[in-house]
């Protein structure tokens, strides 16, 4: 069914699809008003009467009267970053009323839940921009072909300098737009691997297997590095019995700049971290590696399991 006439077509199974996406990407941060505001249930209750609709009931008052709820909880919180995750929940109800007008404001609709929750996560660690540079990858991941084509019959997002706009932008950006290609790499190394496996001199690592950080999925790349403290690291955050290794490796076709570190962390890669999608070859094993120290093991594992609460999996 086709919504009110406007300036193209807009069906309600294309609303549910948005109001899904924007369910999904506020209900994260849905924690973070709650330490705040334990007694406040305005934003969860904006989340329930969005899911309602894009699982499938008509759309009603019911959508718009939480979202205004929740707005109005974000202006009565003390807590800021509480405050944008009240937002967040307030604009995934608010999506099922995207209006089909060529109109570079209703992207906010479409997108607005997301940026307030990268804002929420981002003023929740410190202000820390990689934490919200997590969140708007996340939330592109999160967009199907369906979110994509409705967007794509907008104009871009609109300007402003608020950082929730310029978040906006951000992901409005990483869904319309081709990924950069990759920059070439000329480093000559040495290139080591830190891992938890036993491995022997000509073995080959490959991709397509299950990672052994994160959530264990298939992992597309390999990664290597040209720093020896990064190899290290790495070897004692790997997942699994024993001990860590260091290998010195060749890799056996094109190395990359891993994005994870270059688009997040550390522009221009002074960390010397690369990732390659063809094998790289176990030359030796390194012996007398200083491993890191435990505090910072356990320091980077506690953020790990507190981003992970809001979605986040870094090691992924």
């Amino acid at each position: 069914m086709q919504t009110a006439s406007g300036d193209f077509a807009l069906t309600m199974d294309e609303l549910r699809a948005v109001a899904r996406f924007a369910t999904a990407c506020a209900r994260p941060v849905l924690t973070l008003f709650r330490k705040a505001s334990p007694d406040d249930t305005r934003p969860a209750a904006a989340l329930e009467a969005a899911t309602i609709f894009a699982d499938g009931a008509a759309r009603s008052r019911l959508q718009r009267t939480a979202a205004t709820d929740a707005n109005r909880a974000a202006k009565e919180t003390a807590d800021e970053a509480a405050r944008h995750a009240a937002y967040a929940a307030g604009a995934a109800a608010a999506a099922a009323y995207l209006h089909p007008l060529a109109n570079a404001t209703q992207v906010r609709h479409i997108l607005g839940a997301a940026a307030h929750a990268a804002r929420a996560a981002e003023l929740a660690y410190d202000n820390d921009p990689v934490v919200a540079e997590y969140m708007i990858d996340g939330a592109a991941k999160r967009a199907t072909p369906v979110v994509h084509d409705v967007l794509a019959r907008y104009p871009r997002a609109p300007g402003g300098r608020s950082r929730v706009a310029v978040l906006t932008r951000r992901l409005d950006s990483l869904l319309r737009d081709p990924p950069p290609t990759p920059r070439p790499v000329d480093d000559p190394g040495p290139f080591f691997h830190g891992t938890k496996a036993d491995l022997r001199p000509g073995d080959l690592l490959t991709p397509g297997w299950r990672s052994n950080y994160g959530t264990g999925r298939a992992a597309n790349h390999i990664y290597l590095t040209a720093s020896q403290e990064g190899a290290p690291l790495a070897a004692a955050l790997a997942q699994g019995d024993g001990p860590g290794h260091v290998y010195r490796v060749e890799p056996l076709g094109t190395i990359e700049d891993d994005p994870n570190v270059t688009d997040k962390r550390s522009p221009g890669n002074p960390t010397r971290s690369y990732r390659t999608t063809e094998p790289i070859r176990i030359v030796e094993e390194l012996h007398g590696w200083e491993p890191p120290p435990p505090q910072l093991i356990q320091r980077m594992r506690e953020r790990m399991a507190e981003l992970t609460e809001l979605g986040i999996e870094a090691m992924d």
